[in-house]
């Protein structure tokens, strides 16, 4: 078995971890305090005019949809449609999160890269072959009709 293929085969897996961690984040964005001006490697977010509840609302609400499509996968024909459109928004969103954590480092305004940065662009990564695998799942399904 190919390496690639051990990631490509388990997609659902990776779909809820991709989820989860974007429920995650919003959660935590939604709790008490101003996590965004409180802590540096949130720069980005502060400088780009973004607050909790502009990133804490619409996240929670992608990630809990994403959820809902991967919990009803297979019960309805269209489920891999689903799954491919939940992806891809994922994907878009975490390379949207990897470009805002890593903006004060680009624009020299940190010495140093966060780690917010490298995780999301990894979660984008894997939402994408998620969003290839799903395709797939899609094109079996129009060919058992």
């Amino acid at each position: 078995m190919r390496f690639s293929d051990v990631f490509l085969q388990q997609g659902r897996a990776l779909e809820w971890m991709t989820s989860a961690l974007l429920l995650t984040f919003a959660l935590t964005l939604a709790l008490p305090g101003d996590t965004l001006a409180g802590n540096p490697g949130f720069a980005g977010f502060v400088s780009a005019g973004l607050n909790e509840a502009a990133l804490a609302l619409p996240l929670s609400w992608i990630a809990l949809l994403r959820m809902v499509g991967l919990t009803i996968n297979g019960a309805w024909r269209r489920s891999p449609l689903l799954r491919m459109v939940g992806a891809v928004l994922g994907a878009g969103i975490f390379a949207f999160l990897a470009m805002v954590f890593a903006l004060p480092w680009c624009l020299g305004q940190q010495p140093a890269l966060g780690i917010g940065a490298g995780t999301c662009a990894v979660a984008c990564i894997f939402d994408l072959l998620a969003a290839y695998r799903t395709g797939a799942d899609a094109g079996l399904s129009e060919r058992a009709r």
